[in-house]
């Protein structure tokens, strides 16, 4: 029989079931706590987000609102004024570089910045209590009303003064190299960081990281012309989320990984996108006020009652309206201009016409002269009295013949008459142009130029003037215009009936992307509509166009915008 008491036992039983309820109850306290922990901080991280998003649409409505100067960024407030960061904008009239574009997103404006130059109206901080950090490219930064820099619309987007901003993730990876602006959440000091005195530099509120080849990112850095023209940010892990062995990083027994920060961007294209659509808006109005009569709508509409005919693509350096056109760019100038022919004889010596452009953009040279020709070479072709070259080419009878090069500069030793074709011709200011000027009737004998006239009303003028922004920012370039003004409706999509729409045609597509239309490098200015316009349907030179929600892609940006109905 047991000599153990049968309560004795008992009693120690129940000892090791509290013993072990007490330690089950402090794990689970542990437990809770830890992930409570991990959910607040989940928390305060998506609230985080969630403000530097909407600094991000706040940033971007402001950009594009401004009324003077769409598409310009502020100065950022920096702690090299009196009053250090004091939430103001602050401005550079002169000696501008990479340390002035980095500092606290501004909340107030600069009475001294471009006017008018309104407070972003966004002050909200970061979870941690901590204002919001700013850094904005050179490209989009405006020193005065009176500075003729940045011109900004989509031409800047492949050829910037200044690369744009590269954003990496915690791997060194590439996200974007497209980047003008970059909004940042500092959080709360690192072991690394001293913010006393209210005045800390950059660096006592963004982070680095160097990775495990020694390479480092710094978020506190900034873009130089000369030093550092790439500047690149980077997108970490928090530090209490990495081990100490993470063998993506440097020795953190060398260099400890200290990062919190948090970061959104704005890439140019994102930008550019908004930017065309106020642009298209601002010539949509314009084209309906020449259009519509005067109404409680449209105070200041015109009421001429067609659309105008289009401009050439290229277009002319005057941009004048062409009879008959009715797809082209905008006439936003007021000299007419056609085809133009050159009458002369021979005179004492050699007469020729030259164009400067070549045959890329015109359809042909023609001359006409009193009697037949026999023969021809290349790209030329007679027909009895007329001879027509399309390149290097000549038409000949006996010893008297008409030549051209491939520069479209043709020569006769014979008395005829010399038209130009067709197309457009590039003029010493580089652009494509139908104006007498560009082509020239010379030699012994007599020489003249005759164009007609489109009889439309000139277009921007009065109440269908475009905005200076629109004109200083060369927007007008960026837009492909059709109508119906021969009496052929549009269609948009899945919109028929239509009157008048607009294209962006946004940036060129550039190698090692290629517009379907095209297949190749885009190029403008260009009389070529696959250098504009991306799509088959679109360059297909029919009246249907794409429909206006088609998503944009890197071989692919034009976007449809219907004017009328």
């Amino acid at each position: 029989m047991s000599s153990r008491h049968p309560r004795r036992n008992a009693q120690r039983g129940m000892v090791l079931i509290l013993i072990a309820f007490i330690i089950g109850l402090g794990a689970a306290a542990f437990m809770y706590k830890m992930l409570n922990a991990s959910n607040s901080q989940a928390a305060q991280d998506e609230q985080t987000m969630r403000i530097l998003g909407e600094a991000k649409a706040a940033l971007i409505a402001w950009s594009v609102s401004h009324p003077n100067f769409p598409g310009i960024m502020p100065f950022p407030d920096r702690n090299d004024d009196p009053n250090k960061y004091d939430s103001r904008s602050d401005c550079v009239a002169a000696g501008l570089d990479g340390s002035h574009l980095i500092g606290r997103l501004p909340v107030l404006s600069d009475v001294n910045c471009v006017p008018p130059q309104n407070g972003l109206g966004f002050s909200q901080l970061d979870s941690g209590g901590e204002p919001l950090w700013y850094s904005v490219s050179q490209n989009l930064i405006r020193k005065s009303a009176a500075d003729s820099l940045p011109v900004v619309n989509p031409g800047i987007v492949n050829a910037p003064v200044l690369p744009w901003f590269v954003v990496r993730n915690r791997n060194g990876a590439i996200i974007s190299d497209r980047v003008a602006v970059v909004i940042f959440s500092p959080g709360a000091p690192l072991p690394n960081q001293d913010r006393s005195g209210g005045g800390a530099d950059a660096n006592q509120y963004l982070d680095k990281i160097v990775m495990a080849d020694g390479t480092s990112y710094k978020n506190y850095g900034y873009q130089d012309a000369m030093t550092n023209p790439v500047q690149e940010f980077i997108i970490g892990d928090d530090y209490r989320a990495v081990s100490k062995t993470d063998p993506t990083y440097k020795d953190q027994s060398a260099e400890p990984y200290y990062y919190n920060d948090k970061l959104v961007y704005i890439t140019i294209d994102e930008l550019m996108v908004a930017l065309e659509a106020r642009a298209a808006n601002a010539l949509k109005n314009a084209l309906l006020n020449y259009y519509e009569p005067v109404s409680a709508e449209r105070p200041n509409a015109r009421g001429v009652g067609y659309f105008p005919f289009a401009a050439s693509l290229g277009s002319s350096k005057d941009y004048a309206c062409v009879t008959s056109n009715v797809a082209g760019v905008l006439p936003i100038g007021s000299a007419a201009s056609t085809n133009f022919t050159c009458d002369y004889s021979r005179g004492g010596g050699v007469t020729s016409a030259s164009c400067s452009t070549g045959f890329t953009n015109i359809n042909s040279i023609v001359i006409r002269r009193n009697n037949n020709f026999t023969g021809s070479s290349g790209a030329c072709t007679y027909s009895g009295r007329d001879c027509t070259c399309t390149g290097t080419g000549s038409c000949s009878r006996n010893a008297q013949a008409f030549s051209c090069n491939a520069a479209g500069s043709c020569s006769a030793n014979f008395n005829g008459t010399v038209i130009f074709k067709g197309g457009e011709f590039t003029s010493a200011s580089s652009r494509c142009s139908l104006a007498c000027t560009d082509a020239t009737c010379s030699g012994g004998g007599s020489g003249s130029a005759t164009r007609v006239t489109c009889a439309d009303q000139v277009f921007n003028t009065g109440g269908s003037q475009l905005p200076a922004w629109i004109m200083a920012n060369q927007w007008y370039d960026y837009f492909y215009y059709a109508s119906s003004r021969n009496g052929v409706k549009l269609t948009g999509g899945g919109k028929t009936n239509v009157d008048s729409l607009l294209v962006g045609t946004g940036r060129t597509i550039v190698a090692p992307n290629s517009a379907v239309s095209k297949g190749s490098t885009q190029l403008r200015p260009s009389c070529t509509v696959s250098d504009y316009l991306d799509s088959i349907e679109n360059a297909d030179a029919d009246e249907v166009f794409d429909r206006q929600n088609i998503t944009r892609t890197p071989n692919y940006n034009d976007h449809t915008y219907i004017v009328a109905p």
